[in-house]
């Protein structure tokens, strides 16, 4: 059909094609109400277990000569009490002596008897009685 000097199509999109756009459009709407909606029952529900609320930090570490001990000095900055139940030093666990319960906005000091080379910074994880593990570097021979 012609229309003036312009040649008019009657021709539209392929079933096919128009049948996968819809489905993606369907798709990516879900995608956002799934996304939305997680969101605010996440907020709705309260904001999770004790390892949300656990939250330590170390202030000071004291370790003076590689063969001395590791004296850790810990805060809780957290909204629960914090309950130390193992303190890993380079991969070694210490559990003897560093059962610990640190109040709210407590500090607590805990000595490891680790003998380490000086100079080599060390890993020092914290785990606590409700599985929550919080990771420190701290190198021997030093203070920190």
């Amino acid at each position: 059909m012609r229309i003036g000097k312009f040649r008019v199509s009657k021709k539209a999109v392929s079933p096919v094609i128009a049948t996968l756009l819809m489905i993606a459009v369907a798709v990516a709407a879900s995608v956002i109400v799934y996304v939305w909606s997680a969101g605010l029952l996440g907020t709705l529900m309260g904001g999770g277990g004790a390892q949300v609320k656990e939250q330590v930090i170390l202030e000071a570490y004291g370790w003076a000569t590689a063969a001395g001990p590791l004296d850790l000095y810990l805060r809780n900055v957290g909204s629960s009490d914090v309950t130390i139940a193992a303190i890993y030093v380079g991969g070694t666990q210490y559990t003897t002596g560093v059962a610990s319960t640190i109040s709210v906005k407590g500090a607590a000091k805990i000595s490891v008897s680790h003998s380490g080379t000086a100079g080599t910074a060390y890993v020092i994880k914290v785990v606590t009685a409700t599985g929550g593990v919080f990771s420190f570097s701290c190198i021997a021979g030093s203070s920190g």
